[in-house]
């Protein structure tokens, strides 16, 4: 991605057998910490909150706020997603793919959650708590519900479907504050040269 241009390089030590004769290369400084997604984050006035639809990728968002795809960088990093392709919403048939690659019987239970229960018009237990398959409710006039009617089985598929609606909703920086972000980020990209180095194969002795 274009974020990858903008981070600096660093010397990195490539050893041989011999820890001393070793050459420096140049690599990516991708151990550069962005405070500036901290700063950003608690600020809700600079973010939207959106839903990425089914198939709709980083570039598509971005092309679609900053009317460039080359800003999905920043959508990522304000959303903490550092693994593509575990971090962001599959599209449909992939996550059926997914679902039957990963489980053997998709449609067996995955867990338990609680069926929602009111009494005299008031909600006295949530629906949705995950509760074990020999969960019953005992209602306030200590009448205790059958399993069926106290708690329901989330399938293996429904699980996973439901994992994967929670990535969609994502925070986009509004377009009006994204060139001072990208200045700001690319200013904290910058690598600074150690002075422990003497030249490109020195390092000053500790001793």
């Amino acid at each position: 991605m274009a974020y990858f241009n903008k981070v600096s390089e660093i010397l990195y030590l490539k050893y041989d057998k011999n820890p001393y004769n070793g050459d420096f290369i140049r690599i990516k400084n991708i151990f550069s910490r962005i405070k500036i997604v901290d700063d950003v984050l608690p600020q809700t006035t600079l973010l939207e909150d959106i839903f990425v639809q089914n198939g709709e990728r980083p570039d598509n968002i971005s092309k679609e706020y900053y009317n460039d795809p080359g800003f999905d960088w920043v959508i990522m990093m304000i959303n903490n997603i550092n693994n593509l392709y575990k971090d962001w919403p599959l599209e449909s048939n992939a996550l059926e793919n997914y679902i039957n690659g990963k489980y053997a019987e998709p449609l067996d239970i995955h867990h338990y959650e609680t069926i929602e229960q009111s009494y005299e018009d008031d909600i006295i237990l949530k629906s949705g708590l995950r509760v074990e398959e020999t969960f019953q409710f005992i209602t306030p006039n200590n009448i205790t519900l059958s399993k069926n009617k106290s708690r329901i089985g989330i399938s293996n598929a429904e699980y996973e479907r439901r994992e994967n609606d929670k990535k969609r909703e994502i925070l986009i920086l509004r377009p009006e504050f994204l060139p001072e972000f990208v200045r700001i980020t690319e200013d904290q990209l910058k690598f600074t040269p150690s002075t422990e180095f003497i030249n490109s194969r020195l390092k000053v002795s500790t001793n």
